[in-house]
């Protein structure tokens, strides 16, 4: 059986309530894509709790693509983030009431995505964005791709507030899927 793909979609926070991140990992959770089951789930706005959370699922289900999603409400665009760096918003907390300069963050000034950044964005008709953000987004794709090295691909995605079709998101998976860098 193949590995199955991981998709984590945020939760809650500040003024967004039904997060549509959350909403599509949900909605292609028990699909597939291509030969690959799809495991979706919801992480916590969290700086410290979401990256943990999402490794752990990865580990646990021996995944071969982990992707975590977050809405990006100033833009219109799905973006794939190529890039993650340590350093976050100095003011604003996650639900945790944490802001992420408090939170000692060890390692590289940049890391790059590890999954097919390029072909994904293509097959979404997205672009292909070098900068996450400094909120828990950021956060999170910095620390997973931290913790998880080669060991398992990994690719982050902003959507528009309007959110993203399943259908869209599952036939660009699928399209990684056969690419050599898209997943094990």
């Amino acid at each position: 059986m193949e590995r199955p793909i991981l998709v984590h979609g945020f939760g809650p926070f500040l003024e967004v309530r039904d997060n549509p991140s959350a909403r599509l990992a949900l909605a292609v959770h028990g699909a597939r894509a291509g030969r690959r089951d799809v495991v979706g789930e919801t992480m916590p706005v969290s700086y410290r709790r979401a990256p943990g959370f999402t490794v752990e699922r990865a580990r646990a289900l021996d995944a071969g693509l982990v992707l975590g999603i977050g809405v990006a409400r100033g833009r219109s665009a799905v973006c794939v983030e190529a890039r993650a760096v340590p350093t976050g918003h100095d003011t604003l907390a996650d639900v945790d009431g944490v802001q992420l300069d408090r939170i000692a963050v060890p390692g590289a000034d940049e890391l790059r995505a590890t999954g097919a950044v390029m072909e994904f964005a293509v097959a979404l008709g997205g672009v292909v964005s070098e900068d996450a953000g400094r909120y828990v987004c950021n956060a999170w794709l910095y620390r997973t791709v931290c913790a998880l090295g080669s060991e398992i691909p990994v690719l982050f995605l902003h959507i528009p507030p309007a959110g993203l079709a399943p259908e869209r998101l599952l036939a660009a998976l699928e399209c990684i899927e056969r690419s050599p860098h898209g997943g094990r």
